[in-house]
């Protein structure tokens, strides 16, 4: 990603996991509401999530933050 937007953060592992949870929630809303929406009915299931992903740039964010924060959590547990 040529243009990409870095955030760098710190907080508590218990803000971490907080947030975590909260993104997820939001995310799994999200994507019920538009896998069963009329417009991505007919989207054969294998590329349906791309297509709401392209469409929903939020969502490719809680991605892409909710993995951020996976690993960072994970490298947490580790140490």
């Amino acid at each position: 990603m040529e243009d990409a937007v870095i955030v760098t953060t710190q907080m508590l592992p218990e803000q971490a996991r907080a947030l975590e949870a909260s993104v997820r929630a939001q995310y799994r809303i999200s994507l019920n509401e538009h896998w069963y929406a009329d417009e991505y009915r007919y989207v054969p299931q294998g590329v349906r999530h791309k297509s709401i992903l392209k469409k929903f740039p939020v969502m490719a964010a809680q991605i892409s933050l909710l993995a951020a924060l996976t690993v960072s959590l994970k490298a947490l547990n580790q140490s």
